[in-house]
């Protein structure tokens, strides 16, 4: 009997505080962005005027009428928000977290702006108001396909910048890649005045750790500045040229 009262009452109670939340209006929203330390590409200004421009209605509105997941979707309508969560509470609150793309490397083909890839392979317009301090590829690089797919130079330009930046030393070495007119690539590196024929991308991770030995146990010793190019088309053998 007792737990039939128990039961009985807890229905009761969630069937008041139902149909109180069904009245909570928002009253206030809060957003709350990612990583805008390294990224800029939207500020909190840009999602509110995202919000006002919506169709679905907000502030001043039943909490229950907003559909969150509609909203959602419309936030990431912007090239530059990988992911957005909103919530809300009892309070009135409409809370928006808003997840920025990273810039992986921009690609200029054959001198043109171009644009970014992300990490995950998404290709990002260029911003008016923010420009990352990132790896570039240009030179003889092909257009993305229509279809949206990056194709096959695209794609292992983009796996080999994501190997350069996770590395602790190469993510600060390098900071060029360039396609010449053979399709072989060139690194272009930030300190020393030589550059840095890679060849194809057979074996880059070997050819790379072949260029970090010379650094340590050459470069160190005989001066940055020495040699104008280093070869390391060829797997097995470093050929240095002297300026």
């Amino acid at each position: 009997m007792v737990w039939i009262l128990i039961a009985a009452w807890f229905v009761v109670i969630m069937g008041f505080v139902s149909g109180e939340a069904d009245k909570v209006l928002c009253n206030r929203i809060e957003v709350i962005m990612s990583d805008t330390v390294h990224n800029r590409f939207v500020t909190r200004t840009d999602i509110r005027t995202l919000l006002e421009e919506t169709d679905i209605h907000l502030q001043g509105y039943p909490l229950t009428e907003i559909n969150i997941r509609s909203l959602e979707r419309t936030i990431e309508k912007d090239p530059y928000i990988g992911n957005a969560e909103v919530s809300k509470d009892i309070s009135g609150r409409l809370e928006v977290r808003v997840e920025q793309r990273v810039p992986l490397i921009r690609i200029m083909p054959n001198g043109r702006e171009g644009f970014y890839l992300d990490r995950d392979g998404v290709m990002l317009p260029l911003s008016e108001q923010f420009t990352p301090l990132i790896l570039l590829a240009s030179g003889n690089i092909p257009s993305p396909e229509v279809d949206g797919k990056l194709g096959a130079r695209l794609t292992e330009i983009h796996r080999f910048s994501s190997f350069l930046s996770d590395h602790p030393f190469w993510k600060e070495q390098i900071v060029q890649i360039y396609v010449n007119g053979k399709g072989e690539y060139e690194l272009i590196p930030r300190v020393g005045a030589h550059h840095i024929l890679l060849g194809s991308m057979d074996q880059w991770e070997k050819k790379l750790r072949n260029l970090e030995l010379l650094y340590k146990q050459g470069l160190s010793k005989h001066g940055w500045n020495t040699y104008g190019t280093i070869n390391l088309k060829y797997t097995n053998q470093v050929i240095c040229t002297k300026r």
